[in-house]
């Protein structure tokens, strides 16, 4: 390559694990130190902003003003920006508060802090347009790196829509849909080595629904395993919610 990719890393509000997951690829990264220059990364040390940046991979959800005016900035001037991590690709936990009724939550917004000025919180494509999506909670960090190898040698990364069961069955993991559990892994993308279901851990979708997922068909199974539907659409709409909306249109799903 002639010149170095300039790439940043930048958050919003959230937790800045995904962003720990990019500095767990330290060693690995310094082999890429010849062809990408990190030229921002506030979570490590504050530097000024360049001018502009070849790649951003950018975490967290947008939850107020400030959120909004730094990703549209950030947004502004770069080349291509990465959703990083499930707040930033499907709102994650905090868009759990577009499924409560306001009066649940008042008493802890900051009515005393008048610059803080609120928004329902969403991920980050529905305000910017985004080039690609590396999700998960965290996402993995040898997708990170594979992500970042594929850019820098000029390849379109590469997508995988199978959900989590298939991965599953190459780990060799017993179904815990046939223990009587509430696991997600039908209707959600994979990419993650099952490591939670692997573990023991029911599957709560975190890296969001597969573009195919057939949502009544996995309602029904829930049912008839005798989950309520007011347990399955508390269990759905905690990581995957918004991504459900835009699939299946807010009055079939609000009608569950």
């Amino acid at each position: 390559m002639a010149k170095k990719l300039k790439v940043g890393c930048y958050a919003i509000t959230g937790c800045q694990g995904c962003l720990l997951s990019v500095i767990f690829n330290e060693n690995e990264l310094l082999d890429l130190l010849e062809l990408i220059d990190i030229k921002a990364f506030p979570f490590i040390a504050d530097k000024p902003d360049e001018k502009e940046f070849d790649l951003v991979l950018f975490e967290g959800v947008v939850c107020d003003k400030d959120d909004l005016e730094d990703l549209k900035r950030i947004r502004g001037k770069t080349k291509i920006l990465v959703a990083l991590g499930a707040c930033a690709c499907t709102g994650c936990v905090p868009a759990y508060r577009n499924f409560i009724k306001d009066e649940k939550y008042q008493q802890l917004v900051f009515k005393r802090q008048p610059l803080l000025e609120d928004i329902t919180p969403q991920p980050i494509e529905n305000f910017v347009k985004v080039d690609y999506f590396l999700p998960g909670c965290p996402p993995d960090k040898k997708q990170i790196l594979t992500f970042l190898k594929d850019i820098v040698l000029g390849k379109k990364p590469s997508t995988q829509e199978r959900p989590v069961c298939e991965e599953c069955k190459f780990n060799g993991t017993h179904c815990l849909l046939d223990e009587g559990r509430m696991c997600l892994g039908p209707i959600s993308k994979g990419e993650c080595q099952a490591v939670c279901p692997k573990g023991g851990l029911e599957c709560w979708g975190c890296r969001g629904p597969t573009d195919d997922a057939n949502m009544q068909v996995m309602i029904e199974l829930l049912k008839q395993k005798g989950f309520t539907t007011k347990q399955i659409k508390e269990r759905m709409e905690t990581f995957e919610g918004l991504k459900i909306i835009k699939k299946e249109g807010v009055s079939k799903w609000l009608e569950l």
